[in-house]
């Protein structure tokens, strides 16, 4: 039973991690963009790599402050032992949110026009949704509804400490037995607690910033899509192909987030179930360690999230690392630029 259990757990686990797949590779298929700078020959003799760079340096401030943020939230669960873990719980949703505002709200480089030059105007309307493909958009919506779905089944599912914080999990097992002419006797069942267990104790904070990530994501493709556009036609090219790439650059950083939260979500819960749903085999010999066997469904899902929350927690490496590459094109386009109206570089 434990073997088919397992195999069962492996086999569900793989076909999640597969559709998780096809999601992300989707994802990232229609998020690609690539971008070939304007050289200054061709826009009026005007230097545009300021451009390219200021972009370069508010992705990676972006990213610093992120990491920065979310392991300082981390290191404020180590000092903060009466949190029971709620900012180890907070930390990529911390992270997350202060990376994108430092990235809405750090200055950029405007692009430069020739003096006198026309102004043109564009009179198709942009939103937030105007420069990436839906798969683009879909992925952490989805990803953030089903957080927040896990989140309320595990704050229905939780039950109070000690303390009165819906942090554990409880179930009735078997808590112990009598022997009597060498007979098992006076079987006892009880109410076992199991935790940490996310409940409504984390839950409601991580529900909470998860709507507060979602807006500040809106707010930076508001942002993308408001922001002035270049007063030469040459260029509308390009200054669609740089917001694309802000576009993908937001949805990744946030999609990471969302997820490698998930992936935590569905370990601490498929631990605990684990855990909780292995009862003792009553024994007759004293002196005899009683063995344990699982008990269904709970210990097959508590494998199968476990192994879920390895396959959601690769998805959210590959986004993470799509986001580096958004990076790396700008540093390349910036290079290309400053090579192209300076000459090589020596």
């Amino acid at each position: 039973m434990g073997s088919m259990a397992v195999v069962l757990a492996v086999a569900v686990a793989a076909l999640l991690g597969a559709g998780l797949w096809v999601l992300v590779r989707r994802a990232i298929r229609g998020s690609q963009v690539t971008l070939v700078p304007v050289p200054a020959s061709a826009s009026g003799d005007r230097d545009h790599a300021p451009v390219y760079r200021s972009e370069v340096r508010a992705s990676l401030t972006a990213l610093l402050i992120g990491v920065s943020a979310t392991v300082l939230t981390w290191q404020v669960g180590i000092w903060w032992p009466q949190g029971y873990g709620l900012p180890y719980a907070l930390a990529a949703s911390v992270g997350a949110l202060a990376g994108l505002i430092t990235y809405n709200l750090h200055r950029r480089t405007l692009w430069d026009s020739p003096p006198g030059e026309r102004t043109h105007a564009e009179l198709t309307p942009r939103g937030p949704a105007s420069f990436a493909r839906q798969w683009v958009f879909a992925l952490p919506l989805a990803t953030a509804l089903t957080l927040i779905l896990g989140l309320v089944l595990t704050g229905l599912y939780s039950s109070t400490d000690e303390n009165g914080l819906h942090r554990i999990y409880q179930r009735r097992g078997l808590s112990g037995w009598g022997i009597e002419d060498g007979l098992v006797v006076d079987v006892q069942y009880n109410l076992s607690s199991t935790g940490p267990f996310p409940g409504w104790y984390y839950g409601v904070p991580v529900m909470i910033s998860t709507v507060l990530l979602i807006i500040v994501v809106y707010w930076s493709l508001r942002r993308i899509a408001a922001a002035a556009r270049p007063t030469s036609p040459g260029l509308f090219h390009v200054d669609t192909t740089l917001r694309s790439l802000r576009t993908v650059f937001v949805m990744a950083t946030s999609s990471a987030a969302l997820a490698f939260q998930v992936a935590g979500l569905l370990a601490v819960t498929g631990n605990v179930l684990r855990v909780s749903h292995l009862d003792a085999v009553p024994t007759a010999d004293t002196f005899a360690t009683a063995n344990t066997v699982p008990v269904e469904p709970g210990h097959t899902l508590a494998l199968i999230a476990i192994l879920s929350s390895l396959a959601v927690a690769v998805a959210a490496v590959i986004l993470l690392i799509k986001a580096l590459t958004v990076v790396a094109d700008l540093w390349s386009a910036e290079r290309t630029a400053r090579a192209s109206n300076h000459g090589p570089e020596r």
